[in-house]
């Protein structure tokens, strides 16, 4: 690597992590002065403040990146600019693309970050906070629930899960003792109800295996009747290829919205109401924020460098004011996207479009 690439990226990744301590420390005291007392009381040790501050961090964390690249790049390339010494580095023959390459390199990174931290981070972490928020901070880290209803992805089948834990995936594909419930019209146009319970059950290759199944009987008002459980010449484990939900949909569907990834919304947005504007907005976000990175970087670069040439409190007066500005069209075409407005993946992407579409008019002014 170059002398003059070791010093830009020294440079610029300087005041990027000072951009995401701050907003990081910012965050947490203000957090703090509101759950102190809950800490307090509940007599809450130190790692799992830690870890309840991880997980609320991470889930905000697709703000604060690019929010950080904003300002680490307006900052750094004023600095620059402001000094003479970007004229400097082209003078001697470097060009303007090679000079904004480390930009873009960390820029990319941090887009990287971005993802992983949406499709894997959020999920696990960030959900486990929520839960421990809502319990005053006495939450347990399994989350158990008892006679847990499900309904399945086609509303026909019901699915009644006596204990089951819903802090993970693997614990549905082997609950406890489960009723499944369902209906059908048969060919006189008349309801008909079967059920099926089992005091164990599996899910394999792609089927779910009953042990010991008893099949269930109702009356003609769907009420169950008592019947005696037989179980002489059956087998121990019975495929029940009737059913199809499977345990990833009743994983997505029991956790809350806003910790899930973005293949899981799209998951569970496909087996409940595909139209939901709201929840189309939150899929294409969840594509379009980790480049906003990347977007505002390019931006960020020919603006920072063009308030070089002003005073201080000019350029930092644009700075902030790019910021909000972003972020303000961010939200107001979450708000307008949501409610159908307009297309949501044009509400999701447009920001980054108008950002970007600045930036290389204004990058190529430069080059």
């Amino acid at each position: 690597m170059k002398l003059v690439n070791k010093y830009l990226l020294k440079a610029f990744v300087g005041p990027l992590i000072v951009c995401l301590i701050v907003f990081n420390s910012i965050f947490i005291i203000f957090d703090m002065f509101g759950n102190l007392s809950k800490f307090i009381d509940a007599e809450t040790s130190i790692f799992f403040i830690i870890r309840y501050y991880i997980g609320i961090i991470a889930l905000y964390s697709s703000w604060f990146f690019p929010a950080s690249c904003m300002l680490a790049t307006l900052y750094t390339m004023w600095q620059l600019s402001h000094h003479s010494e970007l004229t400097a580095m082209r003078a001697s023959g470097i060009s303007f693309h090679k000079l904004t390459i480390p930009f873009f390199a960390v820029a990319l990174f941090m887009s990287i970050c971005t993802i992983f931290n949406s499709e894997y981070v959020i999920p696990r972490v960030s959900r486990w906070s929520d839960s421990f928020d809502k319990t005053d901070f006495r939450a347990p880290d399994v989350d158990y629930r008892q006679n847990l209803p499900y309904v399945g992805s086609q509303g026909s089948n019901t699915w009644f899960f006596v204990n089951v834990n819903v802090s993970s995936e693997h614990s549905l594909r082997n609950p406890g003792a489960l009723d499944v419930r369902g209906s059908y019209i048969d060919e006189n146009k008349d309801k008909k109800y079967w059920g099926v319970r089992t005091d164990n059950a599996k899910y394999l290759d792609g089927v779910w295996w009953f042990h010991y199944p008893q099949q269930l009987e109702f009356d003609f008002d769907g009420s169950e009747l008592l019947i005696p459980n037989v179980t002489v010449n059956v087998p121990e484990w019975v495929p029940q290829y009737q059913l199809k939900d499977t345990p990833r949909e009743m994983f997505v569907s029991m956790n809350n919205w806003e910790f899930m990834s973005a293949y899981d919304k799209y998951v569970y947005m496909n087996a409940t109401n595909p139209d939901d504007s709201e929840k189309q907005f939150d899929i294409w976000y969840c594509t379009a924020a980790p480049w906003a990175c990347v977007v505002i970087t390019l931006f960020a670069i020919p603006t920072g460098i063009t308030s070089g040439r002003q005073s201080v409190l000019k350029g930092v007066l644009f700075a902030v004011g790019s910021f909000f500005a972003f972020n303000v069209l961010v939200l107001v075409l979450k708000f307008i996207g949501q409610r159908g407005y307009i297309p949501p993946v044009l509400a999701a992407w447009l920001p980054n479009i108008v950002f970007l579409l600045i930036g290389i008019r204004l990058y190529r002014k430069l080059t």
